[in-house]
C-alpha cells in the first residue's frame, strides 16, 4: 500500500469511527447498554487494528463497525434534503435573533426625510424603453429597485369623480383601481373606459432600505442630529397610524424648550446650528433641504388638532423622558411638530445605513 492509499484508507476509517460515535451519543438512553458498549468495542478494535498495521482485519471489522452503527442509528429517508432543510431553519434563526436583538432592517415609504432618505417615487413614463424587457429589466428592479408599471382599467365603466387617499388616486366607482401619484394619465374624468384598458403608466422606484442598530441606545444616549427609528406606541394624533414605525431625525433632547424661527429651529432660546446636518437644513436648500418650518394647515380643516408647534409664538417643553424628532422634509413630513415629543422606550435605535437599493444615498446616513 502506498503513501496515498494509506492516506485515503486512514480518512475512511476516520468517517467510520466519527458516524459510530455520533450514533452511540445520539442513542445511548434509548438502546439497550449491550448494543451501546459491542459499537464500542468493536470501534476499539478497529483503532487496534490500524495502530498495528493489520491490514487484512481492517476491512472485516470496518464493515462490522458500519453495521452495528446502522443497527443503532438507521439511515433517514432524503438525508441531503433534510441537511439542507436544518441549515435553512438554523439559518433563519439566527438571522431573527439577529434582527431582534442587534440589527433590524426597515423601508422608507415616504419622502419625510428628503433629501436625505427617499421613500418609494413615482414617475410619468410612455411605453417601455430597452431596460423594461427581459432580463435587462430584472437587473434594474435587483440593483436599482427600479420598475415599469402599467395600470389598467379593472372593469367598464364611466370614470367618476377622483378621489386622493395619498399617494394613490382612484375613481369614486372603481373603475380606475388606485395609481400612484406621479404616473401618466391615459384618461379624463367622464370617460368610457373598457376593462383592461391603459389607464397610467411609469416608473416606480423603491424607497431606500435601511439597518437600523438596537444595541447603540443601550451604550449612550440618543444624539441630536440622530436619523433614528421610533414607535408610535403612546402617540395620541389622528394622523397618526398607530402600532408602527416613524422613522425621522433627533432634533430636540430632554427638557429643552423647542420653537421654530423659520427657517432655524430654537432650542432654549438659541437657534441650533450644531451638528453640521441643522446647517444644511438651513443653508443649503438648493439641495433640496426646506428648513424648519410651521407644518401646513387646511384653514376648512376644524377637525384635525392644532399642530403642538403651529406658529412663532408656539413653544414645546419636552420632560426629561422625550425627544423630538422632525424629519428632513419638513413641508412634507408628520413629526414632532404636530403630536409633541416621544419617550426614550419607544426609539428603536439609530439608522445607520442604506443597504439598497444602489443609488448616492448607498452607505453610512449622514
Amino acid at each position: 500500500m502506498n503513501l496515498f492509499q494509506r492516506r485515503r484508507l486512514k480518512k475512511q476509517l476516520k468517517h467510520i469511527l466519527h458516524d459510530a460515535r455520533h450514533a452511540r451519543h445520539m442513542r445511548e438512553d434509548l438502546e439497550s447498554a449491550e448494543k451501546i458498549d459491542a459499537l464500542l468495542k468493536k470501534e476499539q478494535a478497529l483503532k487496534d487494528a490500524w495502530s498495528q498495521g493489520a491490514l487484512d482485519q481492517i476491512e472485516s471489522i470496518a464493515e462490522q463497525v458500519i453495521q452495528q452503527t446502522t443497527e443503532i442509528l438507521p439511515p433517514k429517508k432524503n438525508p441531503r434534503v433534510r441537511e439542507y432543510v436544518e441549515i435553512l431553519v438554523v439559518a433563519i434563526g439566527v438571522a431573527m435573533a439577529f434582527r431582534t436583538y442587534f440589527v433590524q432592517p426597515f423601508k422608507i415609504p415616504t419622502g419625510s426625510m428628503e433629501p436625505t432618505l427617499f421613500g418609494i417615487k413615482a414617475e410619468a413614463q410612455v411605453g417601455r424603453g430597452i431596460m423594461d424587457y427581459l432580463p435587462l429589466n430584472l437587473v434594474n428592479l435587483a440593483l436599482f429597485g427600479d420598475r415599469y408599471v402599467e395600470i389598467k382599467a379593472a372593469r367598464n365603466g364611466v370614470v367618476e369623480q377622483l378621489v386622493r387617499d395619498d399617494p394613490y388616486i382612484r375613481s369614486l366607482n372603481g373603475v380606475v383601481p388606485p395609481i400612484r401619484m406621479g404616473l401618466a394619465q391615459h384618461f379624463e374624468v367622464g370617460e368610457y373606459v373598457t376593462k383592461g384598458q391603459l389607464l397610467a403608466s411609469g416608473r416606480v422606484r423603491s424607497g431606500d432600505h435601511i439597518f437600523v442598530n438596537k444595541v447603540r441606545y443601550n451604550f449612550k444616549r440618543p444624539e441630536r442630529g440622530d436619523v433614528f427609528v421610533f414607535s408610535t406606541d403612546g402617540v395620541t394624533h389622528p394622523q397618526v397610524q398607530a402600532d408602527t414605525f416613524y422613522i425621522k431625525r433627533l432634533v430636540g433632547m430632554p427638557g429643552e424648550s423647542i420653537s421654530i424661527d423659520a427657517p432655524f429651529l430654537v432650542a432654549d432660546g438659541k437657534r441650533v446650528l450644531e451638528p453640521d446636518v441643522f446647517r444644511r437644513q438651513v443653508f443649503d436648500q438648493a439641495l433640496g433641504y426646506a428648513g424648519f418650518v410651521f407644518p401646513p394647515r387646511d384653514p376648512r380643516d376644524t377637525v384635525t388638532p392644532l399642530p403642538v408647534l403651529a406658529d412663532r409664538r408656539s413653544v414645546l417643553k419636552l420632560s426629561d423622558t422625550e425627544y423630538l424628532p422632525m424629519g428632513d422634509n419638513s413641508l412634507h413630513s408628520l413629526d414632532g411638530r404636530y403630536f409633541g415629543g416621544i419617550e426614550r422606550d419607544n426609539i428603536v435605535g439609530p439608522a445607520v445605513t442604506v443597504y439598497w437599493p444602489l443609488s448616492q444615498r448607498w452607505g453610512r446616513i449622514r
